[in-house]
C-alpha cells in the first residue's frame, strides 16, 4: 500500500447533506438532541494533478481527501444551529462515526501524447483515514470521543510520464453523532 501524501491541495467543489437519522421500528428515540445520530453525506471533486514519472511503470500514490479542504465544519455548524444542539464554550464540532461508506473515482485524466497506447489510470482503493480519539469538551468526567472522522485515503495509480490524473470525485456517506472537541 502506498504511503499517504498531504491532503488533496484544491477542491473544485463540494456538496453536503446533514439530517437526523431515522429510527428503526420499535427503536427508542434519543433522550436528548446530543444523543441523536445524524446522516452526513459529503460529495465533490478534488483536484489532484498526479503526473506519472516513469515511461513504462506505474506510479502509485495515496492521496488524502480530508481536513484542510474537505469541509466537514459547515454541515456540523449548520446542524448545531438548526437543531439547537448545546455546544460547550470554546469548542469545535466533530463527527464520531457509527457507520461509513466512502467512495472515490477518477473524474478527469489526460495523456499528452494522443498516439500513445501505454498510459494507464486507476483508483485502486479508498477507505477512511485512521479514526483518532479526542478529548470530549461536553463530558465533565473526561471521557474521550472516538471514531472521529478525518477524511478518506484514496490509492491512485498512473502509468507513463505523459499521463496525469487531474481530478478525483468522491461521495462519503456517514452515520454518527455530533461531538464537541476543545477549541482554541
Amino acid at each position: 500500500m502506498p504511503t499517504p501524501t498531504p491532503n488533496a491541495p484544491i477542491y473544485a467543489g463540494q456538496n453536503w447533506l446533514i439530517t437526523p437519522a431515522a429510527l428503526a421500528v420499535n427503536q427508542a428515540p434519543p433522550k436528548t438532541i446530543s444523543d441523536q445520530e445524524f446522516l452526513l453525506v459529503l460529495s465533490g471533486v478534488a483536484i489532484i494533478n498526479l503526473q506519472g514519472t516513469l515511461p513504462d511503470d506505474w506510479l502509485q500514490q495515496t492521496i488524502t481527501i480530508g481536513p484542510g479542504g474537505l469541509d466537514v465544519n459547515s454541515p456540523l455548524q449548520y446542524a448545531v444551529s438548526k437543531w439547537a444542539i448545546p455546544a460547550p464554550a470554546n469548542s469545535l464540532p466533530g463527527f464520531s462515526l457509527v457507520e461509513w461508506a466512502p467512495f472515490a473515482a477518477l473524474s478527469s485524466v489526460f495523456e499528452k501524447n494522443s498516439g500513445s497506447v501505454d498510459a494507464g489510470f486507476a483508483v485502486n482503493d479508498w477507505r477512511p483515514t485512521p479514526f483518532p480519539t479526542g478529548a470530549n469538551a461536553a463530558d465533565v468526567h473526561g471521557n474521550p470521543v472516538s471514531n472521529l472522522f478525518q477524511g478518506i485515503n484514496v490509492d491512485l495509480a498512473v502509468r507513463n510520464k505523459n499521463a496525469t490524473i487531474y481530478r478525483v470525485s468522491y461521495n462519503i456517506t456517514l452515520l454518527g453523532k455530533i461531538v464537541f472537541l476543545p477549541g482554541i
